[in-house]
């Protein structure tokens, strides 16, 4: 194994492991994680997930199925935080083979190229969001597995010139929108972007002729349309279908939700987060002009700037639609980014094997060396943080110390206690809660439970005294 796949794999750990060892996760993620734990234990169904009695009793903020992928996984493993870390981490992997495909079937004819494929995953760890995305359980995870399968699957179809009915190509076309599918599933109408790949791919390369590629396009839509016609066709998948459109779709695009970056602040947004790639890229230009690095054949320049404008054209088809939303984040941007961070790789790529292709045989050992010692340091660090709190430490002990109180045994335990404003909109609360004690936290206004967390929002609180446990910055009242 050479240098650069050591340093990638240190960068692995130390950009995902290190995260995802913790207890801590992201609330997004462990949100995910409770409705896939409480579908596998028969609370909830696949079509109305369940997150607890108070908040999300009917779960329809996403479309169901990274919920039930996990659900699999609580079903064999039980109730365990490796389920969910597992899954996420596994989400990685498939995504990283996959990315690595494409690349190989892009570069086929490109050794130089080819053989640069760490820079493109190294390049997409640093972008944006990614690392941490991955590091918690976010439905973008699955969202790139099922994207970029349908993005190998159509660069497969048009890996040489087809005629118009070549069952080969319709059968992978048919595939690709299978697995556009699957995104809808996942995280709804941001997986559509696969769709314009055909376009992309007949404008960068010109392989299949324009009729080819509406032929394959309508093939696609109708795959869509006819699974879409299919969930329609039963009640439970049309009504959470409905449910989804109401309470995630239609409020987000309104504006109901909130407005930050999105419209045409998300053209900032998209160079934010690929900012250390543009930087790296420019640095790797100015390598290569002034030590005269990866120069080639006109031809071979023209050949890679195709395959990294239809990287980046599919990266910007990915990202530029989510500007439709006056609400958007950061890693709203991830899957975007694993096209775009591999665009610049190619580009990236000439210079840096070449400068790696010149240096000494003393240089090579030493290079090697401390990419092997890189790679040992990075995992013993992981090792170090295993079963650590993480980000979310106090949370977790603020989840813990109640759980303590308000469940003493399973006999007396309060499955739902109160919260006032400020404590009840703590949503990893929430999350730790349910996830792992199964206790749900009603507003106090609603529900008069017998304990209470409380804030400088509380109303209403005579009869209550102080339990004395340390769960500040809230205090936690019983009934006296």
């Amino acid at each position: 194994m050479n240098a650069v796949w050591l340093i990638l794999l240190g960068a692995i750990c130390l950009q995902i492991l290190i995260q995802l060892v913790h207890v801590s996760m992201f609330f997004d993620g462990g949100i995910y994680a409770t409705l896939a734990r409480n579908l596998a234990e028969g609370r909830g169904s696949i079509w109305a997930p369940y997150l607890s009695d108070t908040l999300f009793p009917t779960f329809a903020e996403h479309p169901p199925l990274m919920f039930w992928l996990q659900a699999i996984g609580f079903a064999l493993f039980g109730d365990s935080i490796a389920v969910e870390k597992g899954f996420s981490f596994l989400t990685f992997i498939v995504c990283a083979v996959l990315l690595f495909q494409i690349w190989k079937r892009l570069n086929k004819d490109d050794v130089l190229v080819q053989a640069a494929f760490p820079f493109a995953l190294m390049l997409a760890l640093i972008a944006g969001r990614v690392n941490w995305g991955f590091a918690n359980g976010l439905l973008d995870n699955l969202l790139a597995v099922f994207s970029l399968t349908s993005v190998l699957l159509l660069v497969a179809a048009y890996d040489r010139p087809a005629p118009l009915t070549s069952v080969r190509r319709l059968a992978l076309v048919s595939a690709a929108g299978l697995a556009i599918c699957m995104s809808l599933m996942t995280k709804g109408p941001v997986g559509l972007f696969p769709l314009a790949v055909p376009a992309i791919h007949w404008m960068v390369f010109r392989r299949q002729s324009f009729l080819a590629m509406l032929i394959d396009s309508v093939v696609i839509v109708l795959v869509i349309g006819l699974f879409l016609g299919l969930l329609y066709a039963f009640d439970p998948s049309r009504e959470a279908i409905d449910r989804y459109v109401t309470a995630q779709l239609l409020s987000s695009l309104s504006g109901a939700r909130g407005h930050y970056g999105g419209g045409l602040y998300v053209f900032r947004k998209i160079l934010g987060v690929n900012g250390y790639s543009l930087a790296i890229l420019a640095l790797a230009a100015l390598a290569g002009w002034r030590w005269k690095l990866g120069k080639s054949a006109p031809e071979v320049n023209r050949s890679r700037l195709k395959r990294a404008a239809f990287l980046i054209l599919v990266g910007m088809s990915a990202s530029l639609p989510i500007g439709l939303s006056p609400r958007v984040a950061n890693f709203y941007f991830n899957t975007s980014l694993l096209f775009y961070s591999s665009g610049f790789a190619m580009l990236v790529a000439p210079p840096l094997m070449d400068g790696l292709s010149r240096l000494t045989e003393q240089r090579s050992k030493l290079l090697r060396f401390g990419s092997l010692l890189f790679l040992a340091t990075s995992i013993v660090i992981v090792l170090a943080n295993l079963g650590r709190p993480g980000a979310d430490a106090r949370t977790i002990e603020q989840a813990a110390a109640i759980r303590e109180l308000v469940c003493t045994n399973e006999a007396n335990c309060k499955p739902v206690i109160s919260a006032c404003q400020i404590a009840w909109q703590d949503w990893a609360l929430h999350t730790y809660m349910q996830r792992f004690y199964k206790i749900s936290i009603a507003k106090q206004a609603d529900v008069d439970a017998d304990f209470v967390i409380a804030d400088e929002t509380c109303s209403n609180l005579q009869g209550r005294k102080d339990t004395g446990i340390d769960i500040s910055p809230y205090l936690l009242l019983e009934r006296g």
